[in-house]
């Protein structure tokens, strides 16, 4: 399994609209093949989204793909400067039940 994290600070203001497109491409990004968490986390401006994914070639035919390109190109006018990406491998993953009720 393979997780890729985003980071972004929203331009003040600009949250709604922000969150809308992170609404708007929440179901696209998880139908895509190997996609098995997907998750927004929010502290004042900062955002971080994760996704987690089966394999490395999953997670590379999404960043890669056409999906990604349109999410980065909408969300970045929204934020300050660039957002971050990273990627990690992981090697622990254990999971409550509760992790898995809807927000």
């Amino acid at each position: 399994m393979h997780t890729r994290l985003f980071f972004g600070e929203i331009q003040q203001g600009k949250y709604d609209e922000a969150w809308a497109i992170l609404s708007d491409f929440a179901q696209r990004v998880k139908q895509q093949k190997g996609c098995i968490l997907q998750q927004v986390l929010r502290h004042g401006n900062e955002i971080v989204g994760i996704t987690t994914w089966e394999n490395q070639e999953d997670l590379a035919a999404y960043a890669n793909g056409e999906i990604a390109r349109e999410l980065f190109s909408r969300i970045t006018p929204l934020l300050m400067g660039v957002p971050r990406v990273q990627t990690f491998e992981v090697k622990m993953n254990l999971c409550d039940p509760a992790a898995l009720k809807p927000v």
